[in-house]
């Protein structure tokens, strides 16, 4: 049997991909050769947002489409992203006119959102109360997602769609053979393709090397660590938190506890997802800075790291790299179309972008067909 589709990668970018071809009508297959959501996309921030820091780097493009795709988010999965609260405090690095006129642009191009609009919080608000300081702050909304939730749901609506999820299954060896791929799966099954996906996350230029595909696109790996400590506040609300390099951590309520993160340390290898010492100091200290009651690394209670695969820009610093997707097609004898970068917000408009990329050589019209989807 011939797959049009064969996806190596079962995060969020591979899982909605799959959901996409699915539901145009192609044959597809997925292979991941661990669990589902297993690195990247179970070790994030668990948020559903815009990107607020991103406006500071001119992503206004990125802002824009994250905006869109977390109204449809929380119109199509009101059972895994929930709206959310922010409070951030003023007194940071930047400006406090700065930090107003960059939350007005972040309601303009939220145009036509559901959430309510930014405001400044008075001083009694007792949303405040965990604060050490009184020195005022301002409130926007976002919203938070149990991420890989999110990923399965993708993936178990390209199954029930057609697609064929594989887990524990690793791609041994791969072709071209003029007219597609011919696959080798851990499994022992013997495949041909007519399109590869390359979704494989920090894994994804490891991946051209044995399938001798060139790409002049690099890939900056950048490890974001969180940390849990015993609940901080009363509230379902979060805070994000200016640090004096210039960077921002969140605290959000997660499952009975306080989320902390994220950290930006460069990295030269996916296996290197772990937290070091440093990266608890860090995050205890961004927290000390805000709040009344001070963190100690005795006080954590669990941690996590991924390694985020950043398109590389040329950005000096982790923290200015940007969060933008860039999806590289190589047609020669075969299509393959590479992933670099994507958050996990935007996951279904990359897919959209995918399948417009990959109509032409496969002889399909692509159409938007998951915007309104509820997802399962």
């Amino acid at each position: 049997m011939v797959h049009d589709l064969l996806i190596i990668g079962g995060g969020i970018n591979g899982c909605a991909i799959a959901r996409e071809a699915a539901l145009l009508g192609l044959k597809v297959m997925l292979v991941e050769r661990d669990a589902l959501a297993a690195h990247t996309s179970s070790a994030s921030s668990k948020l559903i947002h815009g990107g607020l820091r991103y406006l500071e780097t001119y992503e206004f493009r990125l802002v824009r489409e994250a905006l869109v795709e977390r109204e449809r988010l929380l119109a199509t999965a009101p059972h895994l992203v929930h709206p959310m609260a922010f409070v951030l405090p003023k007194g940071g690095v930047r400006p406090a006119w700065i930090v107003r006129a960059g939350l007005y642009l972040y309601d303009a191009l939220a145009l036509g959102t559901s959430l309510p609009r930014s405001q400044r919080l008075r001083r009694n608000d007792p949303r405040l109360t965990p604060l050490a300081t009184d020195a005022g702050a301002l409130l926007y909304w976002d919203a938070q997602v149990d991420d890989a939730a999110l990923v399965r749901a993708n993936a178990a609506d390209a199954a029930a769609n057609g697609a064929t999820i594989l887990t524990g299954t690793a791609v041994t060896a791969a072709s071209r053979d003029g007219t597609g791929w011919q696959v080798e799966l851990s499994d022992g099954r013997r495949l041909a393709a007519r399109a590869l996906v390359n979704a494989a996350g920090p894994w994804v230029s490891q991946l051209l090397g044995p399938l001798d595909v060139r790409t002049a696109h690099g890939l900056k790996l950048v490890k974001g660590s969180h940390i849990l400590v015993p609940r901080l506040w009363e509230g379902d609300h979060a805070f994000i938190l200016q640090q004096p390099d210039r960077r921002v951590v969140f605290a959000t309520p997660w499952r009975g506890e306080t989320m902390i993160g994220t950290t930006d340390v460069p990295v030269e290898r996916p296996e290197d997802a772990h937290i070091d010492p440093a990266e608890i100091d860090y995050l205890c200290a961004a927290a000390n800075r805000y709040f009344r009651r001070q963190l100690t690394p005795a006080d954590v209670t669990g941690t996590w790291s991924g390694i985020r695969a950043l398109h590389e820009d040329g950005a000096g610093e982790a923290r200015a790299v940007t969060r933008d997707y860039l999806l590289d097609l190589d047609t020669a004898a075969a299509p393959i179309l590479s992933v670099f970068g994507g958050k996990i917000t935007t996951a279904r408009a990359l897919a959209e972008h995918a399948m417009r990329k990959l109509g032409p050589p496969l002889g399909f019209t692509a159409r938007p067909v998951t915007r309104g989807r509820p997802l399962p």
